[in-house]
């Protein structure tokens, strides 16, 4: 399929179909410390959950989560034999169907509940074996996260599949009045932002923060956005500060497990520019894989579209697990 744009947006069709990766989800609603709450969906193996077998922990895109095709045609792969692992997708607080339950919401780089999901796993099994799967900005959220943690991560082995690396140049990019830039990517993905702030609205306005409603129901951009509500929930001064400060690209050389990158040269929406090679090449621990196709996280192969990506990640997790 020519051009990572068309790729893309392939994928966007792809997200309602269920057919040919059916997946059976059983969801928790998991509360923080501070009182809020995300989804958690967990999937159920076709075979009995075996606590030998590995958990893999997934943090999808933007407001993304467990029903994206991509999320789907792997969970469907990894729980079927000979693997039967159980997968847990972690989502963003206030999206998919969870309201806020106060007024603290998510950053691309905020790690906080990852982290504090993942000390409730370790007391919960022990046992299991953790791996770590991110797309987009969950890849972003996931690396910076093995990077805050080094010798002390959780995980046996993760993989980040399109990540943006530098927030900050990716959104500046984005902002650039294209019609491939501004009116359709930054567009969508800030429509999805804003319209989680009304959704959540009433709690997000009641918390101790000021914030400007109309100015972020304004946003046309994700820096737009990031200005006028993150910076200002999250404490920064700008939406500079907050995109450096949430940039995994940084945190790279703390990172000590198994860790492989999965970024695409036609990527419309993390830009090749933003890989960071020589960071990457650095840690022993790092592998990066650069696939001249696939888009955003639109990784088909063959003349019936299947997915790619389920495989590459299986294979690379058993690889992982035996190193």
């Amino acid at each position: 399929m020519p051009g990572g744009n068309v790729q893309t947006i392939y994928l966007s069709t792809r997200h309602s179909k269920p057919a040919g990766c059916p997946v059976e989800y059983e969801r928790e609603i998991f509360e923080f410390a501070d009182g809020g709450k995300a989804a958690i969906d967990w999937s159920k193996p076709t075979q009995s959950i075996n606590p030998e077998l590995p958990l893999v922990v997934l943090i999808s895109g933007l407001g993304g989560g467990s029903y994206n095709y991509f999320v789907r045609s792997f969970v469907h792969l990894v729980n079927q034999p000979p693997y039967g692992y159980q997968v847990a997708v972690l989502h963003c607080r206030g999206c998919n169907g969870v309201k806020l339950a106060t007024p603290m919401t998510f950053h691309s780089g905020m790690t906080e509940d990852l982290r504090e999901f993942m000390n409730h796993v370790r007391q919960t099994r022990p046992a299991t074996t953790t791996i770590g799967i991110g797309f987009s900005l969950g890849a972003n959220i996931l690396t910076k996260y093995m990077g805050e943690e080094g010798e002390n991560c959780p995980f046996a082995a993760a993989v980040s599949v399109c990540n943006p690396f530098d927030i900050d140049a990716t959104l500046n990019k984005m902002s650039k009045f294209s019609i491939k830039n501004r009116c359709l990517y930054a567009a969508a993905l800030t429509k999805k932002l804003v319209r989680g702030f009304v959704q959540n609205k009433d709690v997000i306005m009641a918390g101790p923060v000021y914030l400007d409603a109309q100015m972020i129901e304004a946003s046309r951009t994700m820096n737009q956005f990031n200005e006028t509500f993150a910076a200002k929930i999250f404490g920064y001064p700008s939406a500079k500060e907050l995109n450096d400060s949430g940039s995994s690209a940084r945190y790279l050389k703390d990172i000590k497990v198994p860790t492989l990158f999965i970024n695409s040269l036609n990527d419309p929406i993390c830009y090749k520019s933003t890989i960071p090679y020589k960071d990457i090449e650095a840690n022993p621990y790092l592998l990066l894989a650069c696939t001249r196709y696939g888009g955003h996280l639109a990784y088909f192969e063959g003349l019936d579209m299947k997915p790619w990506l389920p495989r590459q990640l299986t294979q690379f997790i058993q690889a992982a697990l035996k190193w």
